[in-house]
């Protein structure tokens, strides 16, 4: 994320996003008004008390400041289709999802079991530099073209639908999926994310290629709630203590189960961002804990049979400009660094600005691709996309993208394209971006 109206995506995602905000707001909220739609037997329908006594967020995430923003009926509106649908994104929680539809069918959580609770020695591995023209991402140069996308239904169908309009719109072939587990509440919906559910249409998709499609899974790394941004340090304690290993062990075992043992885990993406519920806190003492979490979930999760995860430690772009060294943990449990970097300036969230200046911002692009090289580590961009308002149709910025991972040991990009928070979708609304983004990526 960067500096953009959170609440935004927040509207259906309420039940998986907006914990998070009420965790960081003080006690000045807004409340939206509650909504109810018709909506047709075989479609979503939001509950009456889905949006009342809400706080928003504004995401001026440097400053930490929190401003109220009214959200008006029409963007809500904007969410209901033609036939009375909910457009529900792969951003949007499991929560919401899953509540919302009267005859969703249930995952079973896989039986836990017990892994060590210490992390072993930091070894740096071998990267691998060779690009492949098929295939799945790896940890080096793969240059994997993925998609947040935008799904209309959370079906089969649906998926399919949003990844092949976004494929004609750029010309361009996805083959991974960037989702989110965020709304996860208790540790049993972390454990079995929504996406593991075939009715969802994510494992559908995904079983249709095995071998060049995947997810890309954004996942907390302690469910909502049991977080505290503003105190980090106990949650931290018990995680880097080894207490949530079982947890991570059965989130594992369900992912194989699921046929996504392929999966690029986003664990505790965007740390350094206040608005999360894991965020890895102010001082060095709670970013080291933070760093040993991390990295105590991932030897759990690699510990389970079948696997083939890689894990992605995924800072937000111009977000206190902390040293990296402090939150990492260690090249033994770091397969790919990735950075979310939108098309705005942090010192100037409305006002455009070049590529080059965007990049060498204070933690943005150039400074950590520096500290990925020193690590031997590819880089990924997990979310980027053109902020309405700021650089609007900005084909500098795509072509900056592209030539940073077309030219760099990247293994990833992905577009924020879920027609959400206020970033543009690419096709009619951005011609010239559009274009650009066929010739770098299609």
């Amino acid at each position: 994320m960067t500096s953009r109206t959170k609440s935004i995506k927040g509207q259906l995602k309420a039940i998986g996003r907006l914990p998070k905000f009420l965790a960081v707001l003080g006690a000045s909220s807004l409340v939206i008004p509650v909504f109810s739609y018709a909506a047709s037997a075989s479609t979503v329908t939001p509950s009456a008390k889905l949006y009342s006594n809400v706080r928003v967020l504004n995401d001026a995430r440097r400053s930490s400041v929190a401003h109220s923003y009214k959200v008006p009926h029409t963007n809500l509106a904007s969410k209901i289709g033609p036939n009375g649908e909910l457009r529900i994104s792969s951003h949007y929680s499991a929560e919401l999802t899953s509540s919302l539809r009267n005859s969703a069918p249930t995952t079973t959580t896989v039986a836990t079991s017990t892994v060590a609770t210490t992390p072993t020695t930091t070894v740096a591995p071998t990267t691998t530099t060779v690009v492949a023209s098929t295939g799945l991402i790896t940890t080096g140069a793969s240059r994997r073209e993925c998609v947040v996308p935008d799904v209309v239904t959370s079906t089969t169908a649906g998926v399919q639908s949003a990844i092949s309009g976004f494929e004609a719109a750029t010309k361009s072939t996805v083959t991974c999926i960037v989702t989110y587990n965020d709304g996860a509440t208790t540790w049993s919906g972390w454990d079995a994310p929504w996406q593991t559910n075939p009715y969802y249409g994510y494992q559908p998709w995904v079983a249709q290629a095995p071998q060049t499609r995947q997810l890309v899974l954004s996942e907390d790394l302690l469910p909502t709630g049991m977080g505290n941004p503003s105190n980090p340090l106990p949650w931290e304690q018990a995680c880097a203590a080894g207490d949530y290993n079982t947890y991570a062990v059965t989130l594992a075992k369900n992912l194989v189960a699921a046929g996504f043992q392929n999966t690029v885990m986003r664990l505790g993406w965007e740390m350094n961002g206040l608005w999360e519920n894991d965020f890895m806190g102010n001082t060095t003492q709670e970013q080291s804990l933070w760093a040993s979490c991390f990295a105590n979930e991932v030897t759990a999760m690699r510990s389970v049979a079948g696997g083939h995860f890689l894990f992605d430690w995924n800072p937000n772009a111009c977000t206190q400009n902390v040293p990296y060294a402090n939150y990492y943990p260690g090249n033994a449990y770091v397969d790919i660094v990735g950075l979310d970097l939108y098309d705005q300036s942090c010192l100037t969230p409305n006002t455009q600005v070049s590529f080059t200046q965007l990049a060498s911002l204070p933690a943005s692009l150039t400074s950590i691709e520096a500290f990925a090289a020193a690590q031997g580590k590819a880089m990924s961009i997990p979310e980027w996309g053109l902020v309405s308002g700021a650089g609007n149709d900005d084909p500098a910025y795509v072509n900056g993208i592209g030539a940073s991972v077309n030219g760099g040991n990247y293994a990833f990009q992905a577009y924020f394209d879920a027609g959400a928070d206020n970033i543009i979708q690419l096709g009619s609304a951005a011609p010239l971006s559009t274009a650009a983004y066929t010739q770098q990526f299609g």
